[in-house]
């Protein structure tokens, strides 16, 4: 299976969960266990584009530019839709730039890992990271006072894992697909450990509220697991598409949500 073909199948359980997310009274559940699939096939999928990018510079800046206008979009909706009854949160663009920053630095401690990008200093960009990792989380801290949409907004334009779409949970997830990718083994093991802690998380906390069934009616993230087989069908082939295909990702992705985020106003 072809990483474009991945992309096709992660579009459309990306489709089918965001139905359920902004109509949960008219699409059933089931849509959003589907749906739990789709950010592990793209972030395996962002894994391998960084490992083939011939510029990771410019593959990331792709990326920031698709965080700053679907930040801004979202941001204009949640302004024009205060009273919305499910609110628009979602930027995968921004998640993808802190896990593709971390990749970028973290690789460049491998001398022995050549390529023409290779961070010659990665011990100051890690410090400059860390530390503005940390400033953006106080920044952020304090401008979610005057709303959450003000802190997703500032987010956008500067991503950090405190308050990006997951959180440094979906960080963690993504660089570990990252460096298990060559490795079936590895990706198996490091992938199933990652689902078995989202498991006991939705046991502990479906054993907070006393309700179980919980665990599959409102905490069912572990059902990501079931990404697993896709990524192990991986053929190690880009696939039919090229550019005219990656533009239509980074376009479908905000329209679809902005669509569906105004249809669930309007039809309140």
């Amino acid at each position: 299976m072809s990483g474009m073909m991945l992309k096709w199948i992660a579009l459309i359980l990306m489709l089918l969960d965001h139905l359920g997310e902004f109509f949960p009274q008219a699409v059933p559940l089931w849509f959003r266990y589907l749906g739990r699939l789709s950010a592990p096939l793209f972030f395996f999928c962002l894994a391998k584009g960084l490992e083939k990018t011939r510029s990771r510079k410019n593959y990331i800046k792709r990326l920031w530019l698709g965080s700053v206008v679907m930040g801004c979009g979202n941001f204009i909706l949640t302004m024009l839709y205060p009273d919305a009854p499910v609110k628009v949160n979602n930027n995968i663009f921004s998640t993808m730039v802190v896990i593709g920053v971390s990749v970028w630095i973290f690789e460049s401690f491998d001398d022995n890992y050549k390529r023409k990008d290779r961070l010659q200093r990665p011990e100051a960009a890690l410090g400059i990271f860390l530390g503005a990792q940390i400033c953006l989380w106080l920044l952020s801290d304090q401008i979610v006072k005057f709303g959450k949409h003000w802190a997703r907004l500032l987010c956008a334009f500067l991503p950090n894992a405190a308050y990006c779409e997951g959180k440094i949970d979906v960080v963690i997830l993504g660089l570990i697909l990252y460096f298990c990718k060559n490795s079936r083994k590895k990706l198996s093991i490091g992938y199933l450990i990652y689902c078995a802690v989202q498991l006991y998380s939705s046991f502990t906390r479906a054993a907070g509220y006393g309700d179980f069934t919980m665990i599959y009616r409102y905490f069912y993230q572990w059902m990501m697991v079931g990404s697993l087989p896709l990524m192990l069908c991986y053929n190690g082939e880009r696939g039919r598409g090229g550019a005219l295909a990656k533009r239509f990702f980074y376009f479908f992705y905000p329209a679809h949500i902005w669509i569906l985020f105004v249809l669930s106003n309007v039809m309140k």
